[in-house]
């Protein structure tokens, strides 16, 4: 038993971290992620398309997500994301973990050294969010990534994970104080 559960978190942390070839959903079995051309409400700017397609790339762990040590800027710039805030960010990622995203010290984890049941906590916040943006596919890795700490989630999720909890600022408590405050 416990060799399965091994073996499948190892083929989930390959799926969030490395990315999967010929192994993800298509497009078409995700019909919200990208309309379709003969959909009016289809992006008529290429750009937007570009970045639909950019953060498909993301979501899935492709090479800059997968990037696990130092800083960039966030790799998440959707609904929760305050650019005005990334100096806070910054800080925090310095205080929390010195910039690695492979952070843990056994009750924290990752980057921002969110315990699990925040983790957790934030899965589920993103959900709605995700299962809009990406359909059964992004479902499928949220629902993964309740299994695994933060640790063994790649950049992006964790940057997600940040400004979903920070939320304005009303989540602004889970990273305070320290020797550093932000």
């Amino acid at each position: 038993m416990r060799r399965q559960l091994g073996a499948v978190a190892l083929a989930t942390v390959a799926l969030l971290t490395v990315g999967t070839i010929g192994a993800v959903p298509s497009l078409a079995a995700a019909p919200s992620v990208l309309p379709a051309d003969d959909d009016p409400a289809a992006p008529a700017d290429p750009a937007a398309s570009s970045e639909q397609d950019r953060e498909l790339a993301l979501i899935r762990g492709d090479r800059e997500a997968a990037d696990m040590l130092g800083f960039m800027p966030s790799l998440y710039t959707g609904r929760w994301f305050k650019p005005g805030k990334e100096d806070v960010r910054r800080c925090i990622l310095d205080r929390e973990s010195n910039f690695n995203y492979r952070a843990n010290n056994g009750t924290y984890f990752g980057a921002y050294q969110m315990s699990a049941p925040l983790a957790v906590g934030a899965t589920w916040m993103m959900q709605r969010e995700v299962r809009k943006e990406f359909g059964q596919e992004g479902m499928d890795i949220v629902q993964a990534l309740r299994k695994l700490t933060p640790d063994k989630w790649n950049r992006y999720w964790q940057d997600r994970a940040f400004w979903t909890i920070w939320r304005d600022g009303e989540g602004k408590q889970h990273w305070h104080g320290g020797a550093s405050d932000c």
